[in-house]
């Protein structure tokens, strides 16, 4: 039987590139910044550029009513966040805009694929890097073409976690945030990191380079696609309260094993974010 998603796989590979090309040629001339919903979550002309190659791209070579799409900044200006049973794209044009913006070197596109509202593949393009990370459900998770697997630490002690500060700057969210953070330190762990994009930071986690990485007021295009890339390479995703990893709640711990997940929910402190498919599902 032929693979119905096979080309479609293959074009999100080639659609990544285009892009991260687009990225990295932007990134040598002039930034223009516009702030979105705060003073530190940025969008540039870059990201909204980006966005269209990609649509655009895709929509030409499949057709404008084959699919549908989740962009960040089609959602951004109004378009609907909602998975249906209609296969899905789900984009992050530039994961890490404001890394782009101050010339931090760690970029990504980020291109996911749901079908009847379960993930199919994921591609994370590191742009700067020029590393493709990539998964297909049950075939594995491969970094240019070379597969890749999660470690096999079990012992926290010896652990890497990444942490992410995120864009809420309200007092008592960046209280629960750091809190977390020491917590985690006082472990105690090796170290905590953070590359400023949450895809690359899956991507870490991925291929060994890292033990777990959770973040709460996450979007699903920040993730979709390194979530599949997370499990095909051995990890597993739970909810930051270790029930199950729900895409839209924008509550994520993604880890190299449930030894070092269990132990790392026991030092999140959790505070309430809106679901990213809330308007909808209070209609």
């Amino acid at each position: 039987m032929a693979d119905p998603w096979q080309r479609a796989y293959d074009f999100a590979v080639e659609v990544a590139r285009k892009a991260g090309a687009e990225i990295r040629k932007a990134s040598e001339s002039e930034i223009k910044v516009m702030t979105k919903s705060s003073t530190v979550d940025l969008v540039t002309k870059t990201d909204e550029r980006v966005e269209r190659i990609i649509i655009d791209s895709l929509k030409q070579e499949f057709g404008e009513d084959t699919y549908a799409f989740i962009g960040e900044e089609s959602v951004a200006k109004g378009k609907p966040c909602i998975l249906t049973d209609k296969p899905t794209w789900i984009i992050d044009p530039v994961d890490g805009t404001t890394n782009f913006v101050h010339g931090f070197p760690f970029v990504a596109v980020s291109i996911a694929f749901a079908v009847k509202k379960e993930l199919e593949f994921g591609v994370v393009y590191s742009c700067f890097e020029d590393k493709m990370y990539k998964a297909r459900k049950g075939k594995g998770a491969f970094c240019d073409d070379e597969r890749i697997q999660v470690s096999d630490v079990t012992d926290i002690h010896k652990s890497i976690i990444v942490c992410e500060h995120g864009t809420n700057r309200n007092a008592e969210t960046v209280n629960k945030i750091f809190s977390t953070m020491q917590r985690i330190l006082r472990i105690p762990v090796h170290g905590l990191r953070g590359s400023g994009t949450a895809a690359t930071n899956m991507c870490l986690v991925a291929s060994g380079a890292a033990e777990a990485f959770s973040e709460i007021g996450i979007h699903c295009w920040d993730i979709a696609a390194g979530a599949v890339i997370v499990t095909e390479a051995g990890g597993v995703l739970l909810d930051v309260d270790g029930g199950p990893f729900d895409l839209m709640s924008r509550r994520m711990l993604s880890a190299n094993n449930d030894v070092i997940a269990k132990r790392i929910i026991k030092e999140i402190i959790i505070f309430p974010v809106e679901r990213d498919d809330a308007v909808v599902s209070m209609k």
